[in-house]
């Protein structure tokens, strides 16, 4: 009971439980706003729902290795080339960027352009290696 009296104590559980809630908060509010899949319910939603993958990333980053049957669009070109990238705006949409970040930016905006389901990678292409799923690489 003297550890919950101890005014250190006290003060070092706060900053233990203020980081532990500043670090988890991202990750609970995505998964609240069901925008977050993770690599495994992405592989499902294109198994069992027929998502399709846009990949937001740069040529350069596409090209050193991207999901299969993923379609590439650049964020910067987003806006109007949702038409020749052929998404389907009636399917679901699974964004994916390098780490997740720039996703949402992406989200927002194709939300807006009418797009009834999409949702964020969590982690991006790199939560995919990690997680041993195949990469294409292009020369």
């Amino acid at each position: 009971m003297d550890f919950f009296t101890n005014t250190n104590n006290l003060l070092l559980l706060a900053t233990l439980l203020t980081s532990g809630l500043a670090l988890a908060l991202p990750q609970i509010l995505g998964r609240l706003n069901k925008q977050l899949l993770s690599v495994h319910e992405s592989v499902q939603w294109v198994n069992q729902r027929q998502a399709q993958i846009l990949d937001i990333r740069e040529a350069n980053e596409y090209k050193a290795g991207h999901i299969p049957n993923s379609k590439h669009l650049p964020l910067s070109e987003l806006d109007s080339g949702l038409k020749q990238a052929k998404i389907d705006s009636n399917k679901p949409i699974i964004l994916v960027c390098l780490t997740g970040n720039k996703s949402n930016t992406a989200l927002a905006k194709l939300k807006k352009a009418g797009c009834k389901e999409v949702m964020t990678l969590e982690g991006g292409v790199s939560a995919w290696n990690q997680a041993g799923m195949p990469l294409i690489k292009q020369k």
